[in-house]
């Protein structure tokens, strides 16, 4: 390498360093951006489309251990509201109204209203997608009515509303199901269950402001066939069932009547693990759905004698035959509703890819109303509480 080769290659050496230590020049400031953490997402009576963005006020946030004069006035966030024909000009026309600029790094709740998500996800899914910012695992959320009725709900537990439906999801009260999860549902057919809201009076907690009188709690699943939410929803108990079967349940009460007394009994189940499996045999495809769990008595107004181990094994089958029955009901629902919910057409794609590809093209029909589900429950009664029998019996009242 001649002199002024080596030269040359020295410079450019030096050049890259530069480059490596040089600031961001696309960096923008903090104080100049706009943190959407909630999306909220409807179509209008018109057939317009509403978009809606939660935003945190940082003037609003600070604690009050931080110093000043007083406490922050108002509430810590705001909702911006604007329709459009499409989200992408709905969104223009907040962004124009606003001083800083919106970004969705930080969002994880998205909530559908029941006109837009009847129609389907489809738009929702292309827009989230475009956006190079947007987190994938955004939890997905329905609401039985207008979508902006969410706004009302009071902050009693949480400063903002994007935290208190992150703990619904982080706490296994709701379903886990993000805009990933549907993006993947879609290829399968769009089927899937998304988690519902609903909304009533504040119950059995000090209401601060008299004007909001609202609640929020959880509604179920709403069950999508095809993309669209079908008429044909789960109620908040068999939701519960739903998180058991698609192993997102950690741990839940069961409740049966005593066999010997029929008064009420309660079981405390955790360690619940659960599996689907698909059976191929010839040209027929079957699945098999076992889950095991560990029991413990909670509570016993029966005089049942825990002690009698014949007594114990008799409990494990009535729970186990209960469970197997709100399994049961629940797949029920969604054959009724002509959807796949649970997804066994991906675990037979993934085991079976070739028996998969030669049913594909009829797998909603069958699903429907052909496919053979198995469902084996072993729950084990391991722990009868602190006493044996139950305490109002010991006390003779």
């Amino acid at each position: 390498m001649t002199r002024t080769h080596r030269a040359v290659v020295t410079a450019m050496l030096v050049f890259l360093l530069f480059i490596g230590v040089g600031g961001c020049w696309s960096a923008q400031e903090l104080n100049n951006r706009a943190f959407v953490n909630t999306v909220l997402i409807d179509m209008t009576e018109d057939g317009q489309t509403e978009l809606t963005v939660g935003i945190p006020l940082p003037n609003r946030m600070i604690p009050g251990e931080a110093g000043g004069t007083g406490q922050p006035q108002g509430d810590p966030f705001s909702f911006v509201t604007r329709r459009a024909e499409n989200l992408s000009q709905a969104l223009n026309l907040i962004q124009v109204d606003l001083p800083r600029n919106l970004t969705f790094g930080q969002t994880r709740i998205i909530v559908i209203g029941r006109r837009q998500a009847e129609q389907g996800l489809d738009k929702v899914v292309e827009f989230v997608f475009r956006q190079p910012s947007f987190r994938l695992s955004a939890s997905l959320f329905i609401t039985p009515g207008d979508v902006k009725e969410i706004t009302k709900a009071p902050m009693v537990f949480e400063r903002i509303l994007s935290d208190i439906l992150r703990k619904y999801v982080n706490n296994h009260y709701t379903l886990d199901t993000t805009i990933k999860d549907y993006k993947l549902a879609l290829y399968q057919g769009g089927d899937i269950l998304i988690p519902l809201l609903n909304f009533g009076e504040l119950p059995g907690v000090a209401q601060e402001d008299p004007k909001k009188n609202r609640w929020m709690g959880s509604g179920g699943a709403a069950i999508f066939s095809g993309g669209k939410m079908s008429k044909i929803k789960l109620n908040p108990f068999e939701q519960q069932t739903a998180l058991w079967i698609s192993s997102q349940l950690k741990n839940t009460t069961v409740t049966i009547a005593s066999p010997t007394d029929d008064k009420e009994m309660s079981f405390f189940i955790e360690g619940i693990k659960t599996g689907i499996e698909p059976v191929v045999r010839g040209n027929q495809v079957s699945f098999r759905i076992q889950s095991n769990a560990k029991a413990f008595v909670e509570t016993s107004l029966s005089h049942i004698d825990l002690k009698d181990p014949m007594v114990l094994q008799q409990l494990e089958e009535i729970l186990n035959k209960q469970v197997e029955e709100q399994f049961i009901s629940v797949l029920n629902k969604t054959r009724q509703a002509r959807s796949d919910a649970f997804l066994m057409s991906q675990y037979l794609d993934w085991r079976y890819p070739k028996f998969w590809h030669t049913m594909q093209d009829q797998w909603k029909n069958y699903y429907a109303k052909e496919l053979p589900i198995e469902v084996d429950v072993e729950i084990k009664l391991n722990r009868t509480g602190g006493v044996y029998r139950s305490v109002v019996h010991e006390t003779n009242r």
